[in-house]
This record gives C-alpha cells, sequence and structure tokens, in this order.
C-alpha cells in the first residue's frame, strides 16, 4: 500500500508531524548529493551572507540580472545572476534534446519541458513589502495596547520594548529581514523554480517529482549543470558557486565573466546589505512615528490639589529637523540595539553595551562605514569578546585577512554540493 503524504498544513498535529517525518525520511535516502536540505541549520541562508556570516544582497545598483529567454519562462521579466541563466539554458537545452531522442519520458509536465516559474527576487523591493506590512502591525499595536507617544524619544523607548519580544521572529532591520525566513530564497539571484506547486503538499512533491520516470535523469542532469535541488521544494534549483571539495561545474560558467572563485563572484555580484540600507533604517524610524503618532490625546494632570485633563500634541518631524535633533552617535546606538534584539547572542548586557561604545568610538576615529561593518562582522560571526576596542580591532583584522584566503569556508555560500544531508 502506498503511503499518504501530507497535502495541507490543515491536519491534526499528530497526523501532521508523522507524515512530515515520512516525507522527510523518504528523502534522506536518496544518495544524490546535490540533493540538499536547505531547512537544517543556516543553510536557508545559502547566498545570503557571505563568508564571514554578513548579510549580502544583490548588489542591484549593477544591473546584474539577466532575462531569460521568453521561451523558457512562465511570466515575463524573469531572471538570475548572468551565469546562472547560461546554466539553466543548457540544462533545459539537455532536456529538449533527450524528449525528442525519447531517453526521457515525454508525459511528465514539470520534466520534459523545463519552464522558469520563478526566479530572482529583489530583495529592496520584498524588504519593502514586508516592512509596509510590518510598521502597519506595529503601529496598531502601539494603538490597540494604548501607547501614546509625546516626542520621538518616547517612541523609541517604547519600541525598543516591543521589539525586544518579537524582533527574533520579525525582524525589523532590513539587514536582519535577508537572512531570515522571512525573504524569499529568490533573493540570493541564484534560485530557479521550474513549477508553482504548493512546497505545503508533500504528496505532489512525490508524485509529480520523486515518483517522475524522469527524476534520476533531473538529478543528474542538474549536477552536472552545478545546479543543487532543494530536498523541501524539489522544484527548486539553486546554484552551486563552491569550489569544495572540488569546482562545481557552475563555476564553469562564470568563468566567462571573469570569475573563477567564489570569492569573485560574491565580489562581483553582491554587496553588504548594511552599506546601502543604514541611512533608510533612519528614515523608516521617522515613518514609523508618524505611523505611531496621535494628532493629540489627553492626559491627566495634577494641578493645585485637583485632576485636570490637559491635550496633548506630539512633536512633529522633518527629516532635517530630526537629523538636527538626534546626532549619528544617536542612530548608530538605536541602529546597535535593534541589531541586538534581532540576533540570538551569547554577549551579557554589559558585553553589548561596550560593544556599542566600541563601534561609535570607531564612527568617531574613521568613518561611519568602519563602524558598521565592524559591528556587523563580530554580531555575526561569534567571538569571545573582551569588551575593549583594540580586542574588536585584532579581530578584524584578522578576519580581514581570512576573507583573501581561499581555505574551507565556514558558510554554505562557499560549499560544493553537501553530502550526508
Amino acid at each position: 500500500m502506498a503511503r499518504n503524504y501530507i497535502k495541507t498544513n490543515n491536519s491534526k498535529t499528530k497526523d501532521l508531524f508523522e507524515k512530515r517525518m515520512a516525507y522527510k525520511i523518504r528523502m534522506a535516502q536518496s544518495s544524490y548529493k546535490n540533493l540538499v536540505n536547505f531547512n537544517f541549520g543556516e543553510k536557508y541562508m545559502y547566498g545570503r551572507v557571505d563568508r564571514l556570516f554578513v548579510p549580502m544582497m544583490v548588489n542591484e545598483d549593477r544591473r546584474p540580472i539577466k532575462k531569460f529567454d521568453r521561451s523558457l519562462v512562465k511570466a515575463r521579466g524573469l531572471g538570475a545572476l548572468p551565469f546562472v541563466v547560461d546554466a539553466f539554458n543548457d540544462l533545459a537545452q539537455q532536456f529538449r534534446k533527450c524528449a525528442l531522442t525519447n531517453k526521457i519520458d515525454t508525459s511528465d509536465p514539470f520534466l520534459t519541458n523545463l519552464k522558469v516559474h520563478q526566479a530572482y527576487i529583489s530583495p529592496t523591493q520584498a524588504y519593502g513589502r514586508y516592512r509596509k506590512t510590518y510598521f502597519a502591525t506595529l503601529a496598531k499595536a502601539f494603538r490597540s495596547q494604548g501607547i501614546k507617544v509625546r516626542n520621538f524619544d518616547e517612541f523609541l523607548s517604547q519600541l525598543t520594548l516591543m521589539l525586544g519580544a518579537t524582533a527574533r521572529r520579525n525582524p525589523f532591520t532590513k539587514t536582519a529581514f535577508i537572512k531570515s525566513r522571512h525573504a524569499p530564497p529568490g533573493c540570493s539571484g541564484l534560485v530557479i523554480e521550474i513549477a508553482n506547486l504548493n512546497a505545503a503538499n508533500d504528496q505532489a512533491k512525490i508524485d509529480q517529482f520523486v515518483n517522475s520516470n524522469n527524476w534520476e535523469f533531473y538529478l543528474n542532469a542538474c549536477a552536472s549543470y552545478g545546479f543543487m535541488v532543494d530536498r523541501n521544494v524539489p522544484w527548486r534549483l539553486v546554484a552551486d558557486i563552491g569550489i569544495y571539495p572540488e569546482k562545481s561545474a557552475m563555476i564553469a560558467y562564470a568563468v566567462p565573466y571573469g570569475l573563477d572563485t567564489t570569492n569573485k563572484i560574491i565580489n562581483r555580484f553582491y554587496k553588504e546589505v548594511y552599506t546601502s540600507y543604514y541611512p533608510d533604517f533612519k528614515r523608516g524610524l521617522l515613518d514609523l512615528y508618524n505611523q505611531v503618532k496621535r494628532k493629540s490625546f489627553l492626559i491627566t494632570e495634577e494641578c493645585g490639589g485637583s485632576t485636570v485633563s490637559v491635550r496633548v500634541q506630539p512633536d512633529t518631524y522633518t527629516l532635517e529637523s530630526l537629523f538636527e535633533k538626534y546626532s549619528e552617535e544617536d542612530f548608530l546606538r538605536i541602529y546597535f540595539q535593534i541589531r541586538f534584539l534581532e540576533e540570538e547572542s551569547v554577549f551579557t548586557e554589559n558585553q553589548k553595551s561596550l560593544m556599542i561604545d566600541d563601534c561609535i568610538e570607531l564612527y568617531l576615529q574613521s568613518s561611519l562605514g568602519t563602524s558598521l561593518g565592524s559591528f556587523a562582522r563580530i554580531i555575526n560571526k561569534t567571538f569571545d569578546y573582551r569588551g575593549s576596542l583594540s580586542y574588536i580591532k585584532k579581530h578584524l583584522d584578522a578576519v580581514k585577512a581570512a576573507s583573501f584566503e581561499e581555505g574551507p569556508p565556514p558558510t554554505l555560500i562557499t560549499m560544493g554540493p553537501l553530502q550526508g544531508y
């Protein structure tokens, strides 16, 4: 009797757990090294963090996205990084050749004539949509909890309290969003989806892909052209830009662009998120303040032994007046504080305070970029912290030196096909 798998998430908890586990066991039995569990550990951050775990995104300023040929897409305008498109073109061509010579089952709806249903998703646009909804939710929470603020100071105080309970699940900053599960995998520019099925429907995954007569051909072909296949979403192809233990076939497609290593690919097509996001962070705080503040509200005060009602009109700011009232050090401090709220951290409150002070000192002594970069590299890569500026500089020098080496990397971003997953 064939095993039944989950079709929706609307099942009883016990049944859902057992059937989900049955799917995981079925997929884990595969011997194909390029069938990868991207939900395991930090692997879901593939293509979204650099070698030092710092969140990165496609550098859209360089217009790096190449469009797929219209004959290969289900919707106009779909694209990915250039070498990824080139590799997929050849992969699709291989499927067409084998279909013409009857080497594969031509009745398969997805694994005969490969079509792109989804690919690159702009991380800026994805975060913009997320932030719009998230800010509206935060503003609603302020109102539902009866929180009234008279000025930007009171707003920041209340916001920090609110984020302390929610930010690790629902990130506030774009920096944290990019490496969270809220960011679509397509943000990396390395992902192509060849079906539009429901990812919660394990039964469809088994019926339409795993049980397909073309399943093994599909996995072998993907490996040959440098693609990993997402074990949990088998119609999702992920370009393997790793070079260990040997170069992925995908690297050959990057060579014509002058890119023969993972580092070169990252340096050409990506940038660290904080470099362009931080100015928007400051503007975003003002935007949220304007959503939260009321036109006016009543408070009660004691006056001459009696209670009187006083109408309060919250302070109004423009960007210019806000930046005049609050210094860059003030904004850096709130940014660093929120980033700590978003991250799992082993630092004590005293260590966090010392680190923030040290990074602000780096801003004063050097530059804004140095301060933001130093903080990003430390908070995203766990170090034993000693709370001194010299200690931070020591580790930053070590990190910088390591970044020039092509040694075995600490993250999936530079790995080849993963073994044992």
